[in-house]
């Protein structure tokens, strides 16, 4: 065990005074950059930390320099903190602390294997990434390895441990509406956008009988999803259905997908 003694601390460790993104660098491209760094600003503000002007540009120069290091396809994670400050609620650091974290990414386009649990903690709006949302998220966990569960409450779904929820049915995709504490995640926005995926509640009952399912994030991009745990079906989710192929031709198109 490590003990330091120390008259300054991380306020993202005193007060989780923190938000972050996470993106894939895919030969120098970023899918969605501009509403990374927007998510991220917004985020900050409801702290009251606002980065100079140009500062974007120059984390992403950063961002692009250090996944280059690391590979053609990199998974970024960019974490920004209230930085270091004295004893207090009220004591603000000199200036915030970013944290760049590159890995290469070698995930599979395997099919998602899901297990369906209760979100213990009232749902509130989430605007940005806040690492205080996430250590949520770690104790309702508790402590298990397997990230991959999908959360309800009260009969609705709301999104799994890191990625957002698609479900086929009646012609088309839905996902749970983003104001019932699911992220707005950057993919999930973008095919609601280009109108491939349509915003509403998501009974928990639509597992039941949903052509196929999908989860989707920054990383994943789409990942078609063949079971979950703790629901019965008659019959398996389709893992080849009709509907993925106009998600992926939406996404095939920008840059910075790679699927």
């Amino acid at each position: 065990m490590k003990i330091l003694v120390v008259d300054r601390l991380e306020r993202g460790i005193a007060y989780g005074e923190a938000c972050f993104e996470t993106f894939r660098v895919i030969d120098g491209d970023v899918f969605d950059w501009s509403g990374h760094w927007l998510r991220l600003q917004r985020g900050l503000a409801e702290f009251g930390l606002r980065l100079p002007e140009g500062q974007g540009e120059e984390l992403l120069f950063v961002s692009l320099r250090e996944a280059a290091k690391a590979g053609a396809d990199v998974l970024v994670r960019l974490t920004i903190s209230g930085g270091e400050a004295n004893w207090g609620l009220a004591a603000k650091s000199v200036e915030p602390n970013v944290y760049i974290q590159c890995v290469p990414y070698t995930r599979g386009r395997s099919p998602g294997f899901l297990r369906l649990e209760r979100w213990p903690f009232p749902l509130k709006k989430k605007q940005a990434k806040f690492s205080s949302d996430y250590a949520e998220t770690v104790r309702a966990l508790h402590g298990a390895a397997d990230i991959n569960v999908l959360f309800e409450q009260g009969g609705q779904l709301i999104a799994t441990a890191t990625a957002n929820i698609f479900l086929y049915r009646d012609g088309s995709w839905r996902t749970p509406v983003a104001d019932t504490g699911v992220l707005p995640g950057r993919v999930r926005d973008f095919l609601i956008r280009k109108a491939q995926v349509i915003e509403e509640p998501c009974p928990v009952a639509w597992l039941d009988d949903c052509e196929a399912a999908a989860i989707c994030n920054s990383g994943l991009f789409i990942q078609p999803v063949a079971y979950v745990a703790n629901v019965e079906r008659t019959d398996a989710m389709e893992m080849h259905h009709g509907g993925f192929q106009p998600l992926f031709d939406a996404l095939q198109e920008q840059k910075g997908v790679r699927l």
